[in-house]
């Protein structure tokens, strides 16, 4: 199994992954649905979790709904990956219309899937 070094995994995850959180700041949900794996799982940290991209696209929604528009900054990035995966490790800061800034911690991975990688597990905590 052929493992990445952080900066070929941020190459090869990054432009993928500035997509999708730009849907997401857009809550174009159908294009982020695109970008969830049909088995991923998205898990907030010690709360619950959820299965399946249109379950998952479903949850992000519904939780922006309860946040309002809202535009996300990701700083500490840290890129790694080995074989069919590539995994982003980051703190972000969400400036809300509803709830104020969101602060947090995620990790997600990325599966390759044909000529692409689709988010496999994502999981997320709110610390502040």
């Amino acid at each position: 199994m052929a493992s990445y070094t952080a900066q070929q995994a941020e190459a090869a995850l990054k432009p993928q992954f500035d997509v999708y959180a730009k849907a997401v700041d857009d809550e174009k949900w159908d294009v982020v649905e695109g970008f969830y794996h049909p088995n991923g799982v998205l898990v907030h940290k010690d709360k619950e979790c959820t299965f399946g991209n249109k379950a998952i696209t479903a949850y992000l929604a519904k939780f922006a709904e309860g946040t309002g528009k809202s535009v996300a900054t990701v700083s500490n990035a840290k890129y790694e990956g080995a074989g069919d995966y590539l995994i982003i490790t980051a703190d972000f800061s969400a400036d809300t219309e509803k709830a104020g800034t969101v602060k947090g911690k995620f990790l997600q991975i990325w599966k390759k899937e044909g000529d692409r990688h689709l988010v496999f597990h994502d999981e997320f905590e709110i610390t502040a």
